[in-house]
């Protein structure tokens, strides 16, 4: 073995000795009192106990109790088995319960007690305790913080140096919402323990120490965590042996989705959209831009947009008392004569009624919607179904049909409250999948504008509708759907699920009015199935096939018949120029 690989070796042998040193001394089972400044407290408590641990300290020292194993009976009730904090007035400052996280942490001036009941349960109860205090005001290491934005770097204090002992240090990171938290540590070099009693890192997935606990860390390694909310908390607790370089680690705001993620503040809306989900379509950020195309990406990783209202290309409408801003964020492939290379747009909206938001956006991939988005508490989606007893759905896309065919749709809460039902307050067709002009309604307001729309019952978290298949004028080759439904309580006669057509005159519903917003699309005529985004390589379908056979085989006849028709040219011109060696005269007649 190398001299450094075996000093290596060494220096783990005797961190994980001097680790297994400190723990070994464990106190007697049922309390104790302590007058140093700091003290290690490894508790074993058998059934049937209440003993409690006092740590004598001054008034004007600040007392910080850390526990960082906790092992009670599981199946025990708290109010029979627990772990209580006192302070020196015998006020509570916490109780941990058998279900309880593992990590606790508690703070007071002077003295503490830390008192261990349990039931009469034969289970082998520990945990294991750090206290130790300094003067108030002066804390053992100076670190820990906010941060926010898309991404960045924290360190433990000192790194790449040692870490201080007695560190206590929080940092808060927040990211914008409808996004995640990617941390990546990239060196771990805490005291090495299999419990992580010592030194470690405590994660937990939200804005404090109350949230839930993601994971412990400790030791020489790497990790990566990931956040189901956008903020994250991190703590490094360390003791007063042992001192390592700590650790570095990098985050990264990503969407909660697979591609990317909105939100509407101020007077713009910011996108965040996941590197890798470009980098599998085969681009990179500099192919993206708003419909602006000077309008760039203000970051690469992650990809971010901050689109203005006013600004880049969104374009602002006003549709009753709805006023909405949409951009459209595009990558599309360049150049030459083909491409396999997947058109991609997202289509991003930031919808305002009186004082709510609601925040929309869809990814369609060669003109085919892909994914699609709304922030709020209730998320619809909008599906075709073969018939009306809508047991079969479309599972297509695009979905060809015959002009005039009738098309189902149900519109579907997801939910599991069986007390809310959906109402479909408006849906339109455009052409285009980001829904400019031309548009066609529906219905509207809950007022019918096509003849051929119907309604069917609504029923618990779904409402269903039908219409005929049209086209739009001027060879446009696909339709798609936005459509806007209302959610209410079932129960409630009064609500405005049950009112039906609303005219703008009476039209006042409030921002409490719980609404969301689905696509769905393209939908194409079977007739035009050969018709394809432009600039783009994709699958033909089973009609496009025949059709275009039928047209290889119309040509190869023309050209046959045409070859037969030169041929015989040919040879007529030439037997023409051929010297006669044969006389023919008419019969004579009588």
């Amino acid at each position: 073995m190398p001299p450094v690989g075996v000093l290596t070796f060494f220096l783990l042998f005797v961190t994980a000795s001097q680790a297994q040193e400190k723990s070994v001394e464990i106190q007697p089972r049922c309390g104790a009192s302590f007058t140093e400044a700091y003290k290690p407290i490894q508790i074993q408590v058998n059934e049937d106990s209440d003993c409690t641990w006092d740590f004598v300290r001054p008034n004007n020292e600040t007392t910080r109790i850390v526990f960082s194993v906790l092992n009670l009976n599981p199946v025990a009730d708290c109010s029979q088995e627990n772990i209580t904090v006192f302070d020196e007035n015998l006020d509570v400052l916490g109780v941990l319960c058998p279900d309880s996280p593992r990590i606790a942490v508690f703070e007071t001036t002077g003295s503490a007690s830390v008192r261990v009941s349990t039931n009469s349960e034969s289970f082998q109860r520990n945990a294991y305790v750090l206290y130790y205090s300094f003067p108030i005001g002066s804390e053992p290491a100076n670190c820990g913080g906010d941060l926010r934005g898309f991404s960045g770097t924290i360190a433990s204090p000192n790194y790449p140096g040692r870490h201080p002992h007695f560190a206590y240090c929080i940092w808060h990171l927040e990211v914008p919402k409808n996004t995640k938290i990617d941390l990546t540590f990239t060196e771990i070099f805490l005291e090495i323990d299999p419990a992580c009693r010592f030194d470690f890192i405590a994660l937990y997935d939200g804005p404090s120490t109350s949230s839930p606990l993601l994971d412990v860390l400790c030791g020489r390694t790497v990790a990566e965590v990931e956040t189901t909310s956008n903020s994250l908390t991190l703590l490094l607790s360390t003791d007063y042996a042992n001192s390592y370089y700590g650790f570095s680690a990098n985050y990264v705001a990503l969407p909660k989705s697979n591609t990317s993620a909105l939100s509407c503040s101020g007077e713009e809306m910011t996108v965040i959209i996941d590197p890798s989900y470009i980098t599998s379509l085969g681009y990179d950020v500099n192919d993206l831009a708003l419909s602006n195309a000077s309008c760039v990406a203000a970051s690469s990783n992650p990809v971010v947009f901050n689109v203005p209202f006013s600004a880049c290309g969104t374009v602002k409408k006003v549709d009753d008392h709805i006023v909405s801003y949409t951009n459209i964020i595009t990558a599309s492939p360049g150049g030459g004569v083909i491409t396999r290379r997947k058109q991609l747009q997202i289509i991003v909206t930031c919808e305002l009624d009186n004082e709510s938001a609601a925040e929309i956006m869809y990814v369609t991939e060669n003109d085919i919607i892909q994914d699609q988005q709304e922030t709020g508490k209730y998320d619809v989606s909008l599906s075709f179904y073969e018939s009306q007893d809508f047991n079969s759905p479309v599972l297509d896309s695009p979905y060809f049909v015959e002009l005039n065919n009738t098309l189902f749709l149900q519109a579907t809460l997801k939910t599991n409250d069986p007390e809310l039902t959906v109402f479909t307050d408006t849906c339109f067709a455009s052409s285009k999948p980001d829904f400019t002009s031309p548009n066609y309604d529906l219905i509207r307001n809950g007022c019918l504008k096509d003849d051929t729309f119907h309604n069917f019952p609504s029923g618990s978290g779904f409402s269903r509708f039908s219409f005929s298949a049209f086209k739009f004028l001027q060879a446009q080759p696909s339709v798609y759907l936005q459509c806007r439904v209302v959610i209410c309580d079932a129960n409630d006669s009064g609500s405005r699920c049950n009112q039906g057509c609303i005219t703008r005159k009476r039209r006042d519903l409030g921002s409490n009015i719980r609404k969301a917003h689905a696509v769905v699309g393209p939908i194409r005529l079977k007739r035009q199935s050969g018709a394809e985004p432009l600039g783009s390589v994709s699958e033909k379908n089973e009609d496009g096939s025949k059709a275009e056979q039928s047209t290889f085989y119309l040509f190869g006849i023309l050209v046959l018949v045409a070859n037969v028709l030169i041929v015989a040219f040919v040879v007529l011109k030439y037997s023409r120029k051929q010297p006669s060696t044969h006389g023919y005269l008419p019969v004579p007649t009588s």
